[in-house]
């Protein structure tokens, strides 16, 4: 970080505390939030630290900190976030949002989210570190990135790091404003905004199944799939029981390749990991306990959820590539990256639904308002010039 610390933020470990600084910006129209969690760090993930900026109608600006693995009643929190007359800033909301209703089934309304502002203004370099060093010329500390935020006591380093995820976002939110709306996006904007605010928290798997999602584990031969699955369970126990993230314990790669090689002694289980591995020094008997009893199990193997309705076709991939070249090409006029205009799951979804009118295109699953009110009649148009070309 570069440039002058400022710390006229709060730090807040108490429901007293939180009560006064929730009095203090009880009036604000704006309330910037982020939040640090323990996910890189913890097998159960919680948020560890919630960053807040009021700002008054005069301008005036009140941050904090908020602990909320210290005693404070974060729920105090709460009828803020619900407050339709406030707009709650996020940068990348979907991740904020999601913990704070896993963790306090907060209601979070009214959400501007600046990523998105700043991708429908043509930004080609959004991150919040990005905006912060180009409009006002500070530098944010990478090495608190991966930090274990969990982790008490929190350095004081570490804290001005993290007040500046939110120090700027309400004069960051202003300026963005004015550049989505000579792009005349304000509208995706705010609906993209919107469906944010509905994203909910989708729990992990621990039934044990969850591994036929792990990519490549549904074209393993099912002896090999029982083989992972057990490695999966043994994988689940051993972060629960040390209190990591599963990926810490053993990465998707090694797992696969158990399940592929079928290792029956410690020799070949050190071939299929490979010799740089620990893995056979931490958990071999774990491991090998877990290839012998895939290796005889008769449960039922998990089917691999279906995508789409019906397999992607060489024609479909034609009218594809067609779509994205449209695309590519109003992105370039637009100024905007293609992902922006539309992005590739929806082009899918329309090569295989194959619409030829606008009301057709507005039936393509996931496709937005905004979307169909400046694109429907153009791809419809791809759409029906490519059905009759192709006869």
């Amino acid at each position: 970080m570069t440039g002058d610390i400022q710390r006229d933020y709060e730090l807040i470990e108490s429901t007293a505390h939180l009560a006064q600084f929730m009095e203090k910006i009880s009036a604000c129209p704006v309330l910037a939030v982020d939040t640090e969690s323990n996910s890189l760090h913890n097998y159960v993930e919680r948020v560890s630290l919630i960053q807040l900026t009021g700002r008054e109608a005069n301008g005036a600006l009140h941050h904090a900190i908020l602990d909320p693995l210290a005693d404070a009643d974060v729920q105090l929190l709460g009828p803020m976030l619900a407050d339709p007359a406030v707009v709650v800033i996020f940068h990348g909301a979907d991740y904020d949002v999601v913990s704070l209703k896993r963790d306090y089934d907060f209601a979070i309304t009214n959400v501007y989210d600046t990523m998105i502002a700043a991708r429908a203004a043509g930004m080609e370099r959004f991150g919040l570190a990005d905006l912060v060093n180009g409009y006002f010329g500070v530098v944010l500390n990478k090495k608190y990135q991966k930090h274990d935020w969990a982790s008490r006591p929190v350095s004081q380093e570490a804290l001005d790091y993290a007040h500046l995820d939110t120090r700027y976002l309400p004069e960051i939110m202003d300026r963005l404003k004015v550049e989505v709306e000579r792009h005349q996006r304000t509208d995706m904007v705010e609906e993209e905004c919107r469906l944010v605010e509905d994203r909910s928290w989708s729990p992990r798997l621990l039934d044990g199944n969850a591994f036929i999602g792990m990519k490549g584990a549904a074209r393993l031969p099912e002896q090999s799939q029982r083989v992972l699955r057990e490695v999966y369970r043994l994988r689940e126990k051993l972060a629960e029981q040390r209190d990591w993230p599963p990926f810490k314990i053993m990465g998707n790669e090694a797992m696969l390749n158990i399940a592929r090689a079928m290792p029956q002694d410690a020799r070949a289980m050190q071939d299929a990991i490979g010799n740089r591995s620990r893995l056979l020094k931490r958990y071999g008997p774990e491991l090998l306990d877990a290839v012998a009893t895939g290796m005889i199990s008769t449960e039922e193997l998990p089917k691999p959820e279906k995508k789409g309705g019906r397999r992607f076709s060489r024609e479909d991939d034609l009218l594809f590539n067609r779509l994205r070249e449209w695309r590519n090409g109003q992105a370039e006029t637009e100024g905007v990256e293609p992902a922006v205009i539309i992005n590739n799951t929806l082009l899918q979804e329309i090569s295989a639904l194959r619409p030829t009118d606008a009301e057709g295109v507005a039936k393509v699953p996931g496709i937005r308002d905004w979307q169909l009110r400046r694109y429907a009649d153009a791809l419809a148009e791809q759409v029906a010039q490519f059905v009759q070309s192709s006869g």
